[in-house]
């Protein structure tokens, strides 16, 4: 154990103690509430040193699964009159809750943790950096060629038929790889060119009022960044990562209310900068418990997953492996040779193990709850272990590659888009990282073909 990670476990441990103790929470709520202290801390340690892009799932699985609850079975109870009114509380015990929830996350995060090989950019990071100086030098132009792939699929993604859709979306993500190119590659406006993708997405983000893959973007920006730039301290990421947690609270304090407006008549750029400067210097107008309750609703993974747990098997049978071995098939076989196979966006589970037909939006009861709703309790949690492998040994095999092809390493954030997101089924996240690799493999091939360029 290293001195840090000491110091994350007595700092996690301190933190047990005050909200066991001092706040009367329960055993497993302040263990929840230490965990995420501990995965956060530890997340900076590593920024920099590692790819932490599955500890990014990892805090956002502790934050919404289990300290979120936590928030709802002390202030959202159905004594609450919203929680009420919109049936939004916790509908079982919490001890029935966390003791399913708690080490289901726990093995989820041990699956992801494993180490599966020994890795160049782990060991040699300094030897890795300059690999990837040697192999990046000179081929911004690559990275402008997908920039330009992106935009120019970005005008057809409306025209085209649903079944070539993922295609073409894949072919707008192209843009993301190239920025990463163009960075590698040491060209001179490289941060110019940073900056500009970066106002682009929020201009976009804007236009859409979604800015879900704005703040994903930003965040495996800073770090590949960082895992290529010099080394920062523990406290220089605190403070930016706490900076970059800052704006994802204004986003998320202002989004309902943009939306209502952005969404009826158009993106409204001044509208939203005057909803984000009114929420930064009028904090009390957001910091309400009534305020906030749509927000922690929002947040809140946990009541889906316990609305599973409260109506299987009461009231629907356990799957045993039926929606796990259909999002597995559905995960390699295409929509054109299967075009009745299930949809991702929740609308499949919700009819299945909650009897809900799901019109207009999308809500998902996560991996988690659909690994309770096919192997209860003890079959949910050892499930989660190989669901965390299974990724582990994705990100594994990729870092291993980027060490004869470096360039590997800004395919990353593409392949990964779905897969940190804690709130899919698991029909999205292993067909998107399934579909995406396929798409990569074939893409390089034919890149290469036709531009005779090695990517």
């Amino acid at each position: 154990m290293t001195k840090n990670r000491f110091i994350f476990l007595v700092l996690s441990l301190a933190v047990f103690v005050y909200f066991d103790v001092d706040t009367m929470q329960g055993g497993y709520e302040s263990f929840s509430i230490a965990l995420l202290t501990f995965v956060f801390l530890d997340f900076l340690d590593n920024l920099g040193k590692k790819v932490v892009v599955l500890d990014i799932a990892v805090i956002l699985a502790v934050f919404t699964w289990l300290v979120m609850p936590v928030i709802f079975y002390t202030y959202y109870t159905k004594a609450d009159h919203l929680a009420r009114i919109f049936y939004k509380y916790m509908p079982i015990p919490a001890d029935d809750y966390f003791s399913f929830a708690v080490p289901g996350t726990l093995m989820m995060i041990l699956g992801f943790k494993i180490r599966l090989a020994k890795l160049e950019i782990d060991a040699k990071p300094l030897e890795f950096r300059a690999k990837l100086d040697n192999f990046f030098r000179g081929k911004a132009r690559v990275g402008f060629i997908l920039i330009g792939i992106s935009i120019f699929a970005g005008f057809f993604i409306k025209l085209v038929p649903a079944s070539l859709g993922r295609i073409v979306g894949l072919m707008m993500h192209l843009g993301h790889v190239g920025v990463f190119y163009i960075f590698f590659s040491g060209h001179k406006h490289r941060i110019k060119i940073l900056v500009g993708i970066l106002i682009l997405l929020l201009v976009q983000s804007i236009a859409s009022g979604m800015f879900g893959e704005l703040v994903y973007l930003m965040a495996i920006f800073y770090i590949l960044i960082a895992l290529y730039s010099k080394q920062q301290s523990l406290r220089r990421k605190l403070v930016i990562t706490l900076a970059g947690l800052l704006v994802i609270c204004l986003i998320q304090s202002v989004k309902r209310d943009y939306r209502k407006v952005a969404w009826v008549s158009g993106g409204d750029a001044g509208l939203f900068v005057e909803l984000i400067a009114n929420a930064a210097t009028h904090p009390s107008s957001v910091l309400q418990k009534d305020i906030l309750y749509n927000q922690a609703v929002r947040l809140n993974q946990g009541w889906l997953i316990a609305v599973t747990m409260d109506r299987v098997p009461r009231k629907f049978d356990f799957a045993y492996g039926e929606t796990i071995w259909t999002s597995l098939a559905a995960a390699v076989i295409p929509r054109l040779f299967w075009p009745d196979k299930p949809e991702a966006g929740g609308k499949y589970n919700l009819k299945r193990f909650w009897g809900y037909n799901l019109v207009g939006y999308s809500m998902n009861i996560g991996p988690i709850g659909e690994a309770y709703a096919n192997f209860g309790k003890t079959g949910g949690i050892i499930f989660m272990l190989f669901y965390g492998l299974f990724f582990n040994l994705i990100l594994t095999s990729l870092l291993r590659w980027c060490e004869k092809r470096p360039s590997v390493l800004c395919w990353i954030p593409f392949l990964f888009f779905y897969a940190v997101v804690v709130e899919t089924d698991i029909f999205t996240s292993v067909g998107s990282i399934m579909t995406s690799l396929m798409f990569m493999v074939v893409f390089i091939r034919l890149f290469k073909y036709f531009t005779k360029i090695s990517l």
